[in-house]
């Protein structure tokens, strides 16, 4: 019998582990799924809305065609991740970390990004709209921004304000 996500996390709130698995076409709703561990895992065509991840990690994940909507990522780790055709919507990704994580075609729409930080990552044709600038802050390190056939490399401390200036200054083909 194949395991789904959603008979895998039952009802399970926190300290869940699942590694090595292949999700598609899932709907999550309303879960808490506090400290938990995810290794290995793709999820395909996969919606994660009103779930609260906060604390948990994220390791050698693959996301195509993902949404989450009003999801909380806040503290929530992810290395060595892909997202490809994703969609980040109304979601609290304050103090997330994303290291060697690539985003491409990906949209971030009225987010909070507060303290986050971008390691080693890859944006490519990604669109970034109504970030909470409210205090936000991103620390971009040792990463690469491409738009439209333009990049942009980080090797330092990066305020967030000023990505969202470079994607903004880029005019549409």
């Amino acid at each position: 019998m194949t395991n789904t996500l959603k008979s895998l996390i039952g009802n399970s709130k926190a300290h869940l582990k699942i590694a090595e698995r292949i999700f598609s076409d899932e709907f999550i709703s309303d879960k808490t799924l506090n400290s938990c561990a995810f290794i290995k895992l793709t999820f395909h065509n996969c919606t994660f809305h009103k779930v609260d991840f906060g604390g948990s990690s994220f390791a050698k994940c693959d996301f195509k065609e993902c949404t989450f909507s009003e999801t909380i990522l806040k503290r929530v780790e992810f290395e060595c991740c892909s997202f490809q055709n994703c969609k980040i919507i109304d979601s609290n990704l304050d103090k997330v970390d994303f290291d060697e994580t690539s985003f491409n075609w990906c949209q971030f729409k009225k987010i909070s990004l507060l303290a986050g930080f971008f390691n080693n990552c890859k944006i490519i044709e990604s669109d970034f709209e109504e970030i909470n600038s409210y205090g936000a802050c991103a620390i971009i390190v040792d990463s690469q921004i491409s738009k439209f056939d333009r990049s942009i490399n980080f090797t330092g401390d990066f305020s967030f304000d000023h990505l969202l200036e470079f994607l903004k200054s880029i005019p549409a083909s």
